[in-house]
């Protein structure tokens, strides 16, 4: 099974909109790949839930939400790498933690990067090709 860790940008639009995101997220419910994540990825969503003025019961049903569909990995920090946003550290450290195949971002730094240990870092239209081969 596919193992992917969703960015924040992702998972903020996979909760709010429709498109490709939402597809993915509706995907991960349905059990046709593993979402991998970190409790620092999920404080992250969750701040900027609120600064989207999202509802806190709202924002607190979207994380429960994301922890059920999902493995919660404590990662291992990386001090030693060097990315342009230190804020992006925690996705690359929750796929780095030998839990994912994937990381699957809007975010341009890291589709630049292409691939990091190991780890394919693709668009949210790459991911629903991969699962649905015979949509692409």
């Amino acid at each position: 099974m596919i193992r992917a860790t969703l960015d924040t940008n992702i998972l903020v639009s996979a909760l709010l909109y429709t498109g490709n995101e939402r597809k993915i997220l509706e995907a991960a419910i349905e059990g046709k790949f593993k979402s991998i994540t970190s409790p620092a990825i999920l404080d992250e969503l969750g701040r900027v839930l609120t600064r989207l003025e999202v509802g806190e019961h709202e924002v607190e049903g979207y994380l429960i939400r994301i922890m059920e569909i999902s493995e919660v990995r404590i990662p291992t920090r990386l001090d030693d790498i060097e990315i342009r946003d230190r804020e992006d550290i925690k996705i690359l450290e929750c796929a780095r933690s030998r839990a994912s195949d994937y990381i699957v971002t809007g975010d341009e730094d890291f589709l630049s990067l292409k691939e990091y240990d190991g780890i394919k870092i693709i668009r949210s239209r790459n991911l629903l090709g991969l699962l649905d081969p015979k949509k692409t």
